[in-house]
């Protein structure tokens, strides 16, 4: 088993380790639970949770997990894709990639690597009352919820400042008063929340959330949202929509119809796009930015079978219901293309019902397993060097696979957890100069048996012979004669 990650070491010790055959990714990675919630892997250190991963044939399963732990520092790259996702691995680490499980050091940018088409609903998921789901899709969207400010809610629609009065008053006992603003612009005022030292009501409850003292940057959507129903997941999407989003038809059949969510919150882009991959849509995160202002970024829905499938399961509310009915109207008998919105990086892809065709011709297997799976392969864009920094690894017996925020990652430590016998060989010679070693191990070699399942592991020290290319039994110098 070759690894190059000896070379790769900050420091000058290159004798090679188990830890150098490990599959890492960084701490922040966001590993999916079989709760539907994804939190970071760091997070979960020392447990053994259910996790999402993929069977052989390519669907998404619900498996338990074996070990997660710190393994070190170490060099990271960073993987771009064409859908906008971002994935940020060890050199060694792999992914599943249209010819199979492929490590980042052998991936080239034009190389398709699997996520998932889609999440699957919690086998038990939790339920809230409707109005606080619609509540928080609309304060996550349009509310200010920060530290030693009043919480506020800035609208210029009517629909979303009559359901949030509804909803804060009914749900929590608030107080609400309107402020006008410019045009039909104006804030809601929601008091009656308790104190700094006592939150209540819908201060205490984003507080529990977590995500109150955010600012519109920072915005996330609550964990515990992830824990919710499909249905549930749909109605805060529909009221999130409603607030920053775009249902746009295209005008006298010129251009692409647009569906799209913006903020400038690099998190709540990506809450968005899992959130979508529950409903089975597969969305493109998409980034612009101007002057000296933060990026903005748009999570679009693109392609008639996604924009369908968007209409019937998220719906819309408020000010976008008018333009989603003009769009359903034009999206009948539309035909679908499956490369519409992925941009100038993604070139034809043929539809899953012209695989599954194909497949039944040839009578192939693989094929339909392609057709059929709940995968979309997507393209990498970049891959580049990225930092140095604590990594960790996670085993996943069964599957040997698990999801990382979507994308499709091999069983960390697999090798080092499934092999009975691991041997290493170091020569001091391929990293040193002659004259930084020591007389007493020139054409030293050492075979280095880092792991033995049924027996004892040591170190044993041969003379490699270069001419040769073999190696004998060492004679250690500081032999004393007789």
């Amino acid at each position: 088993q070759l690894s190059r990650a000896v070379e790769t070491r900050p420091t000058r010790e290159h004798r090679p380790q188990l830890s150098d055959l490990r599959e890492c990714v960084p701490g922040e990675t966001l590993v999916v639970l079989g709760d539907g919630r994804r939190m970071p892997i760091r997070e979960l250190v020392g447990t053994a949770p259910e996790v999402l991963a993929v069977s052989p044939d390519g669907k998404i399963v619900t498996a338990k997990s074996e070990k997660i732990w710190l393994v070190g520092v170490r060099p990271v790259f960073l993987l771009c894709l064409a859908s906008g996702r971002v994935i940020r691995a060890t050199e060694r680490h792999r992914f599943l990639a249209a010819r199979g499980w492929e490590t980042v050091s052998e991936l080239s940018v034009g190389d398709r690597v699997a996520i998932a088409r889609r999440l699957p609903e919690p086998a038990f998921p939790d339920s809230w009352p409707d109005l606080r789901v619609t509540l928080l899709g609309q304060l996550i969207g349009d509310g200010s919820y920060l530290k030693h400010q009043p919480l506020r809610f800035t609208t210029s629609s009517e629909e979303n400042s009559r359901i949030v009065a509804e909803a804060v008053r009914e749900e929590f006992g608030g107080d609400v008063k309107r402020y006008a603003g410019r045009g039909s612009w104006h804030q809601l005022l929601i008091s009656g929340n308790g104190n700094r030292s006592h939150p209540e009501k819908l201060n205490g409850w984003l507080r529990e959330l977590g995500i109150f003292g955010q600012r519109s940057y920072e915005k996330r959507v609550p964990e515990a949202v992830f824990r919710l129903s499909n249905r549930q997941i749909a109605l805060l999407l529909r009221h999130l929509w409603a607030t920053d989003g775009t249902i746009a038809p295209r005008g006298n059949g010129r251009g692409s119809h647009s569906v799209f969510y913006s903020t400038n919150s690099p998190r709540l882009a990506s809450d968005v796009a899992a959130l979508l991959l529950r409903l089975g849509i597969t969305a493109r995160i998409s980034s612009v930015k101007k002057g000296n202002y933060r990026p903005n970024f748009l999570v679009g829905v693109s392609g008639a079978n996604d924009q369908r499938r968007f209409l019937e399961a998220v719906g819309a509310a408020g000010p976008r219901a008018p333009q989603a009915e003009r769009l359903r109207a034009l999206l009948v008998g539309g035909r679908p293309n499956t490369n519409v919105g992925r941009s100038a990086h993604f070139k034809f892809v043929p539809s899953r019902a012209l695989l599954a065709e194909y497949a039944e011709i040839l009578r192939d297997e693989e094929l339909y397993a392609r057709a059929t799976s709940d995968l979309f392969w997507d393209r990498i864009v970049a891959i580049e060097p990225d930092s140095e920094e604590e990594v960790f690894d996670l085993t996943v017996p069964g599957p040997a696979s698990w999801l990382a925020d979507g994308i499709v990652s091999h069983n960390s430590g697999a090798l080092e957890q499934d092999a009975d016998l691991i041997i290493f060989l170091y020569r001091p010679e391929r990293y040193k100069e002659q004259s930084e070693i020591p007389p007493d191990q020139q054409n030293l070699a050492e075979v280095i048996v880092g792991k033995q399942r049924n027996g004892p592991t040591d170190t044993v020290r041969l003379t490699f012979i270069p001419q040769y290319a073999s190696f004998e039994n060492r004679v250690e110098s500081d032999r004393q004669p007789y």
